[in-house]
């Protein structure tokens, strides 16, 4: 059974894990574009992945719609927030930033919303 759900959420498990790992990079080794509000156009990118593979797998999990978004956007806000947490005061010279976990949370609802307009009756 435990076995199946890991299958049934390999995709969120991994989008989840390279967030992570982007995240608490140092910032040495990872330089995004440096166009005005780069970083937020890729917060929103990695999160609307996020929210619409957890919200997809929850489907495929033959769980209701409604469901599946908003537990996809409960999950992508909450985790957001928390990496945004690491970084401020575990991972330095890495900063949480406010307006980062707001990008966050604009992602995990646009992926979620991909999902809902795909899936809908």
């Amino acid at each position: 059974m435990f076995r199946r759900k890991i299958i049934n959420y390999a995709e969120s498990i991994v989008v989840g894990g390279v967030i992570l790992y982007l995240s608490l990079l140092r910032t040495a080794y990872f330089r995004p574009p440096s166009f005005e509000g780069a970083d937020k156009l890729a917060h929103m990118l990695m999160y609307a992945c996020l929210g619409a593979a957890l919200a997809g797998n929850m489907l495929r999990d033959k769980q209701p719609l409604r469901l599946a978004l908003l537990v996809a956007i409960a999950v992508g806000i909450a985790y957001g927030g928390g990496i945004e947490l690491l970084q401020e005061y575990c991972f330095p010279p890495r900063t949480g930033e406010w307006l980062d976990w707001l990008a966050d949370a604009v992602g995990a609802i646009l992926g979620s919303g991909i999902i809902w307009l795909t899936h809908r009756k």
